[in-house]
């Protein structure tokens, strides 16, 4: 008979979004995991199942509480922009961004799960430029390559000055901005 959960699941899934984040999928052993998480290897899978099982819980829980603001508006682009370009922000980057990049060493439904999170997000910046007609589309689509590119940046150790570029430039493309 299977012992009680002595932990929180969602603070241990919480500490697992953290080290995927900090490491990527591939560099992430279930060891680090469950030293992360405080919690010994019958315990994680008896919770999880499995790393990718893990993976994608932590993946979910990441793109419900990071990924997406609640209120979409143009100051919510400003906004995001400002957070992703900020020196303080650690771990730096952002662990859909970072996923994608692994997606060859993700299994399918892992790589589903972050095509869908990433489309989210795109889709989250077409209705903050819903007032454009057509035009919000393909704005949002150079909004969300430009927040893809400086995740990137800021994980191959960026300046803040040329992330915060690439975000102005971004921001004064799609008209978010008056001229410098």
């Amino acid at each position: 008979m299977p012992r009680p959960r002595t932990f929180d699941l969602d603070t241990a899934t919480d500490r697992a979004v953290r080290v995927f984040w900090q490491r990527g999928y591939a560099a992430t052993t279930v060891r680090q995991l469950c030293a992360a998480m405080k919690i010994k290897p019958g315990s994680f899978y008896a919770a999880f199942g499995s790393k990718q099982r893990c993976f994608q819980r932590a993946l979910e829980r990441y793109a419900s509480t990071q990924a997406v603001p609640r209120e979409p508006s143009p100051d919510a682009i400003r906004r995001w922009f400002d957070s992703i370009v900020d020196p303080a922000r650690t771990p730096s980057g952002c662990l859909l961004v970072d996923s994608a990049v692994e997606g060859p060493l993700l299994d399918r439904t892992s790589r589903k799960a972050v095509g869908a999170a990433l489309a989210s997000v795109e889709l989250f910046f077409v209705r903050c430029l819903a007032g454009r007609g057509d035009a919000a589309r393909d704005d949002a689509a150079l909004v969300a390559a430009a927040v893809t590119a400086i995740h990137v940046m800021a994980r191959a150790g960026a300046p803040p000055a040329a992330m915060r570029a690439v975000a102005d430039r971004t921001l004064l493309a799609v008209g978010l901005t008056g001229p410098p």
